[in-house]
């Protein structure tokens, strides 16, 4: 059996910050996307994680509209999704929004769902299906909202499976008119 979760399955919603009342008035004057996000989760008192792939500048011509539809104008403007975990509001791009298989033992498939929904983990811009047929959840979304389901489940953090991008890797040359190369192990099994 397979259980999907959508806006009416589910008692608790998404956890959602306090928006501010009324509108949300803020002037853009050639600022970075990341930097006018940063700065509307400052005047929510809200800490806001913007993914270092965020890119883009704002210019003059904003809507006026409260917070809430300001950040979604920003995501849709910019290809961009959010969520907030209770504490952050994290933004990342469309690009990074994943799907992932997470496997579970048979008693936590069993009560995945009535977990993930009292905790108000739940969001219905972000599929989660529980198989307990298979013992596993599949769930979709940016990269921390897969890490919040994974912790709210109690399944550690995936392997990475490729490598850091930026990731400085030391490098020595050496002059001269002789050279020899050794294969070295890197200390990880084949």
């Amino acid at each position: 059996m397979i259980l999907a979760f959508g806006l009416a399955s589910s008692q608790a919603s998404a956890a959602e910050p306090r928006w501010p009342a009324g509108p949300y008035k803020y002037i853009t004057v050639d600022q970075s996307v990341a930097d006018a996000l940063v700065e509307l989760g400052r005047n929510m008192r809200v800490p806001m994680r913007v993914s270092k792939l965020v890119k883009g500048r704002l210019s003059a011509g904003m809507p006026v509209g409260t917070a809430r539809e300001f950040l979604q104008e920003i995501c849709d403007r910019y290809g961009l999704v959010w969520h907030f975990d209770g504490i952050v509001m994290n933004v990342a791009t469309e690009a990074e929004v994943r799907t992932e298989i997470i496997a579970l033992d048979a008693n936590t498939a069993a009560g995945a769902e009535d977990r993930l929904a009292r905790l108000g983990v739940v969001d219905p811009k972000f599929p989660i299906k529980v198989s307990r047929q298979d013992d596993v959840v599949s769930v979709s979304g940016p990269p921390s909202y897969v890490e919040l389901v994974r912790k709210t489940l109690g399944v550690p953090a995936a392997p990475s499976t490729k490598q850091d991008v930026g990731k400085v890797v030391p490098v020595r040359v050496f002059r001269g008119r002789q050279a020899e190369a050794q294969n070295v192990p890197s200390g990880k099994p084949n």
